[in-house]
């Protein structure tokens, strides 16, 4: 598997559609956001009561309910938000098709994606408490889950063992180490964005569709396309501004 490749392969796909891509990503981000105000300031707490995962200030009983709900609206939110990154992605590829805006109304896959989230965070998560060794190898060998349900519309379980059949084909130390390093290099760009006052907590939203697009590239390399990744780069026509 190719590194530098993965890495040619993110940029190319997100600069060929980085409007609706940011796009999907900062929208995802927002609503997030606004349903944390609007439920601290419903419970009777201040803007900076709830947070997506946490909270502070709250009675037992407010604090579980706004756990439940925030756990649920997170889950929904980004379950849309990486369908519609994913199929914009993975069709480019496939299809040549640019991505729109109009993208950003399909819930296409939504469920699918919630609840492969849902049973990947969970069971990853706790791969990850026990000694964090076991939560990078779930990683790993269920990297290619999601994509493999936005490209083959396939169900959770056979996606989880089709991506583990896929992290073994080019070795699973291989497929570790090339997730990694694209995972500590846009951890670095994020954290250096987010030290800069709101401008850099924005554009550190384009690390999310950047990964995707990452992610896609190791899976075409896996399933043997490849090619077919620089092949849509190269033979689109370059987005409005992007000469250069």
């Amino acid at each position: 598997m190719d590194i530098g490749k993965c890495f040619r392969d993110a940029w190319g796909l997100f600069r060929l559609d980085w409007g609706p891509l940011a796009a999907t990503a900062l929208i995802a981000a927002v609503a997030v956001e606004v349903v944390r105000l609007v439920v601290g300031l419903a419970l009777g707490g201040g803007i900076g009561t709830v947070t997506a995962v946490s909270f502070t200030g709250l009675g037992f009983g407010s604090t579980l309910f706004a756990t439940v709900l925030m756990t649920i609206v997170w889950v929904v939110v980004y379950a849309w938000m990486y369908a519609v990154t994913f199929h914009m992605i993975i069709r480019r590829v496939r299809e040549r098709r640019a991505a729109e805006y109009a993208d950003l109304q399909s819930f296409d896959q939504i469920g699918a994606f919630a609840v492969a989230a849902v049973i990947l965070g969970v069971i990853v998560g706790i791969g990850y408490l026990i000694l964090i060794v076991p939560g990078l190898i779930l990683t790993t060998i269920w990297l290619y889950a999601l994509p493999l349900i936005g490209d083959r519309r396939i169900g959770v379980g056979e996606a989880m063992s089709e991506s583990k059949d896929m992290a073994a084909r080019p070795g699973y130390f291989t497929t570790f180490v090339t997730w990694l390093v694209g995972a500590i290099v846009v951890g670095v760009i994020v954290g250096v964005l987010n030290i800069i006052p709101v401008v850099g907590v924005i554009l550190g939203l384009v690390a999310a569709p950047f990964g995707v697009a990452y992610v896609v590239s190791m899976y075409f390399q896996a399933s043997g396309e490849g090619h077919m990744v620089a092949e849509a780069i190269r033979q689109a026509p370059a987005p409005p501004g992007a000469e250069g």
